[in-house]
């Protein structure tokens, strides 16, 4: 319990807080300043305890917006309070209850509190690091058919691959992510693959390198060393899939042509047995030079339609072999890890910059309509100095 109380996300919280006190006024700073710092020191606490970092952050929603409209409250009334005739005088002298001077002070006000509450959850929010890594993918069918082939949908394919289970299933088993993350997250008690997976996904981002075969494998993480080590995972994981995958395609290929084999040697064997009972039956010598006679030539059509074959044969058995040679060559040629993952340097999320520049914006505009609309209310119910009834 001490350990949470002393975080310095909620020690900074709490100095915030105290210091976003002062847009009360004095006297109510002094008859409930205490107790209202105190109140947010225990749902501070109560709030980091539950859930750290996003329970604090859900109260800060719940008090700025009350803090504000309070505190705006408060102050109309304490200058409806003090309109004595000294205030009237004091008023003509210094003009600080004017329209516009009430005005400014709240544009400010509001235009600093929202600044400041903007910053102060900015670097309360869990950061984010972000590790890419970088594959060179080549298409299976141009490399069997050995000839170029463009397909219009592979990159959007290889996507899907990517995210599918059959290539992050291994990077989670690999991991033991299932451990890992119930550990980190869900208090040492282990996930389901299914659920490890979902969550994964949503740290996965896949994007094509422009006018190159190369695939960018992004994983973000609050731990920059795990960022980096599941994208080489992923990676590494999709160049095992896919040679397995290309194993496989070359092996069906080298059994098609097998089979295709075979069957032209039956062809073979059938027309030389064919080719010899013509040749007995026109008594032809086996040595005997091709003839034009009309009788015999059936038998020397026959023997070249056989020779064709015996080359188709010959071709065949060529390519098979080609084939084999081709499976036998290096395994990582459909893809190749160009550029492995390694660990940010500095988180990418939350954009402290941009999330900064969002709360002046968002503070310009709400101080502009809180000053209106106390102008306005000051302009309406304040005292109308100058018309002061005349003696009898």
């Amino acid at each position: 319990m001490t350990k949470n109380f002393n975080n310095r996300a909620l020690a900074v919280s709490q100095k915030i807080y105290g210091w976003l006190l002062r847009a009360y006024p004095p006297a109510h700073r002094a008859a409930y300043g205490p107790a209202m710092a105190q109140l947010f020191r225990d749902q501070g606490r109560d709030a980091w305890n539950e859930s750290k970092g996003w329970s604090l952050f859900k109260l800060w929603l719940r008090v700025l917006p009350d803090l504000v409209s309070t505190s705006i409250r408060e102050r109309l009334a304490a200058l409806n309070e003090r309109k004595t005739m000294n205030d009237k005088l004091a008023s003509l002298t210094h003009d600080r209850t004017t329209p516009t001077a009430i005005f400014i002070r709240v544009f400010l006000a509001v235009f600093l509190i929202t600044l400041i509450v903007a910053t102060a959850i900015t670097f309360i929010l869990p950061e984010s690091y972000a590790s890419t890594a970088r594959v060179k993918v080549e298409s299976d069918a141009a490399s069997v058919a050995a000839q170029p082939s463009y397909d219009p949908y592979f990159i959007q394919t290889e996507f899907e691959i990517i995210q599918s289970q059959l290539v992050l299933n291994s990077v989670i088993d690999k991991l033991k992510l299932n451990v890992a993350w119930g550990k980190k997250y869900f208090a040492g008690e282990p996930l389901t693959t299914g659920r490890t997976l979902e969550i994964l996904k949503q740290r996965l981002q896949l994007a094509p390198v422009r006018n190159t075969k190369l695939i960018a494998i992004t994983v973000y993480s609050d731990d920059k060393n795990e960022a980096a080590q599941i994208a080489n995972a992923i990676a590494e994981s999709y160049r095992d899939y896919r040679v397995s995958s290309r194993a496989k395609l070359l092996a069906n290929g080298i059994d098609v042509l097998q089979q295709q084999y075979q069957a032209q040697a039956a062809q073979i064997q059938t027309a030389q047995s064919d080719l010899e009972s013509l040749r007995q039956q026109l008594k032809i010598a086996g040595d005997a030079a091709a003839s034009q006679s009309p009788q015999e030539q059936p038998y020397w059509d026959k023997k070249r339609n056989l020779s064709q074959l015996i080359m188709l044969h010959e071709l065949l058995n060529s390519k098979i072999e080609a084939v084999k040679m081709d499976a036998q060559l290096p395994k990582n040629a459909a893809v190749q890890i160009v550029d492995r993952a390694e660990p940010g340097r500095a988180p990418v999320k939350p954009n402290k910059t941009l999330n900064i520049f969002l709360g002046a914006v968002a503070g310009g505009f709400l101080g502009l309509v809180a000053g209106a609309i106390c102008a306005l209310a000051a302009a309406k119910f304040g005292p109308r100095e100058g018309k002061q009834s005349l003696p009898a």
